[in-house]
């Protein structure tokens, strides 16, 4: 359904922007401009020019929508204790259900413009086969930390309306297990999907 671009750790607005190019709305521009602190507070002989600048930084972000059907997107995750009857950890992401939710306030806080992101995939998301020692080892790269961000890419498959805001379905197409804990991002492995399952 959509097309072949990535939008690459997108910030909230970019979503709500993105839902509406896929839905084939157009955001309210104007009002969305006027509401912005620095055009209330501009004065009468500035307040113009300020409005359109602002008008034209709005219509630049819809604009990077266009043609958008990848996402790549980082998500937090833990892991768990390691499974030794199954061989691996599980991670606290992409469990069945989950859903990732982005907001902005293009006008007031008052009004939020919501876009949630569920996975589609078919079966487990969320376990990473491992070998002990290999698993022993990722611990001690994580400096003895749970706590991951999974560097994830996936593929818009749908969106739909809903009273509190947009929803995309997305076919999970794999992530990559990264440590950020010294402000470097280090791979600690990865998983793909098929989009089917496996």
């Amino acid at each position: 359904m959509a097309g072949r671009h990535e939008l690459a750790h997108p910030e909230d607005l970019q979503m709500v922007m993105l839902a509406y190019r896929l839905e084939g709305r157009q955001p309210p521009f104007a009002e969305w401009a006027a509401a912005q602190p620095g055009v209330r507070m501009a004065n009468e002989f500035e307040r113009a020019d300020v409005l359109r600048a602002e008008e034209e930084r709005l219509r630049a972000v819809y604009d990077g929508t266009e043609g958008v059907g990848l996402l790549r997107l980082n998500v937090r995750a833990a892991l768990s204790e390691y499974d030794g009857g199954r061989g691996g950890y599980y991670l606290t992401a992409f469990t069945p259900g989950s859903v990732l939710t982005f907001t902005a306030y293009p006008v007031d806080r008052a009004h939020p413009e919501r876009v949630s992101v569920r996975v589609d995939n078919p079966g487990e998301l969320n376990f990473w086969p491992l070998d002990a020692a290999t698993a022993r080892d990722v611990l001690d790269r994580n400096g003895g930390l749970r706590n991951v961000v999974l560097d994830a890419r996936m593929r818009i498959t749908g969106i739909s309306r809903r009273s509190d805001g947009s929803a995309l379905s997305a076919t999970l197409l794999g992530y990559t297990i990264t440590s950020d804990r010294h402000g470097q991002p280090v791979v600690l492995g990865g998983l793909r999907f098929d989009g089917n399952g496996g």
